[in-house]
């Protein structure tokens, strides 16, 4: 015995005193069909084929400020600048920097001629002690039977004073040469090292002109909450401003309900509509489902997982990284079942049931139902296929 039968037996079924005239003109209908189950997914799409532009990685520098930016959604070729970024912090340093090695260059200039000079004199000292160490030796150098004893101990004595002098000169010479090689060594290394920190400061002010890693389409970095940098804001190092993209291969990057998250499996067909063009459909599949869950966002507490989405190529639209969208990911499908609207159903004590139109009457009859999704459910029992049933709404007036 069917249900509609066993109601009818216990004396359930309602038939309300309505007439054709009280049929409203607007009906649903049972249908057979699909029955669709599926989790909703929001989210923005992005290029597969993205590349992310920053800061560049300048030593000892972490916080920079923009100073331009390339236009959203210019196509751009290899190397045009895309980014620039405040230099004004390095051109103080490259300006005393560069202070600093032209008076180091002086300096060492001053000590490389002061020990010019200094070598030169002391060549010339040097060079007079030993002429005075040669007089003494040719002096000294008399056969003994033709001076005094007296005299030949001076003249030993003169010799071995000269030689004394020269011994002096010549260490003095030594030490002063040690002493200004030090000296001229140690500006020169002062030098050296200013002149290669304004040759770095110099390659760093050229790195804070960005150019495009390849060509393609401008797109502005937002942040989770949405927010994009503008000319004039602060950026710190190895954080993303803008992406370089390619247009021609787009993916979603999605969000689904934490509880939704054991229904969703790849390859699973997704159907989406953009908030900027809700006309159109675009279709993809599940590519990739995160393994943890996170907040939804800084102001909602709500867990939500991601998903990737491979979307198909759609000659109607023309795709941009960042265009947000809302869809459906199809998780289960029931094939050749009475479907009937949820919009015809009432619930009651006695269950749900459903206002059918029969002979120009609206007969009250409760219904069996199995699966449902947010716009159809399956019927089991109390309806049958093509029956015209009315919507709650119009009973309801």
């Amino acid at each position: 015995m069917s249900l509609r039968d066993r109601i009818l037996a216990a004396g359930l079924f309602v038939l309300p005193a309505c007439q054709a005239a009280d049929v409203p003109d607007e009906v649903l209908h049972v249908d057979r069909g699909s029955l669709v189950l599926d989790v909703d997914v929001s989210g923005t799409l992005e290029s597969v084929a993205s590349l992310s532009v920053g800061p560049p990685a300048i030593s000892g520098m972490w916080d920079y400020t923009i100073a331009m930016m390339a236009e959203e959604g210019k196509e751009v070729a290899e190397g045009d600048p895309i980014l620039m970024f405040d230099t004004s912090k390095l051109q103080q340093q490259l300006e005393g920097k560069t202070a600093e090695r032209d008076s180091s260059a002086a300096q060492l200039l001053v000590k490389r001629s002061a020990a010019k000079i200094a070598r030169e004199d002391e060549t010339l000292a040097l060079a007079e002690a030993k002429a005075e160490l040669n007089k003494a030796k040719l002096k000294a150098d008399v056969p003994p039977e033709l001076m005094s004893e007296i005299e030949l101990d001076q003249f030993e004595l003169d010799v071995d004073l000269a030689r004394k002098k020269v011994a002096h000169v010549e260490a003095t010479a030594k030490a002063a040469t040690e002493r200004d090689q030090t000296d001229v060594g140690r500006w020169k290394s002062k030098h050296d090292r200013a002149e290669e920190r304004v040759q770095e400061i110099g390659r760093s002010m050229e790195l804070m002109t960005v150019p495009a890693p390849r060509a393609g389409t401008v797109i502005h970095h937002s942040d989770r909450r949405g927010e994009k940098m503008k000319v004039g804001d602060s950026a710190w190092q190895g954080s993303t401003i803008v992406e370089i993209v390619s247009l021609a291969e787009m993916e979603g990057r999605g969000e689904i309900d934490e509880v939704d998250v054991s229904k969703v499996a790849l390859e699973q067909v997704v159907s989406l509509r953009l908030d900027a063009q809700s006309e159109v459909e675009l279709r993809g599949t599940v590519t990739e489902i995160g393994r943890t869950v996170q907040r939804a966002s800084r102001d909602n507490p709500l867990k939500v997982a991601t998903v990737r989405i491979s979307i198909e190529d759609n000659a109607d639209v023309k795709l941009r990284p960042g265009m947000r969208y809302r869809g459906h990911i199809e998780t289960d499908r029931v094939d050749d079942v009475l479907l009937v609207p949820l919009a015809a159903l009432e619930y009651t004590d006695d269950g749900p049931v459903a206002h059918l139109v029969r002979d120009g009457r609206v007969e009250q009859v409760v219904v069996e139902l199995g699966r449902r999704n947010d716009k159809y459910t399956v019927v089991l029992d109390g309806l049958e296929e093509g029956d015209a049933v009315v919507p709650i709404s119009e009973v309801q007036r």
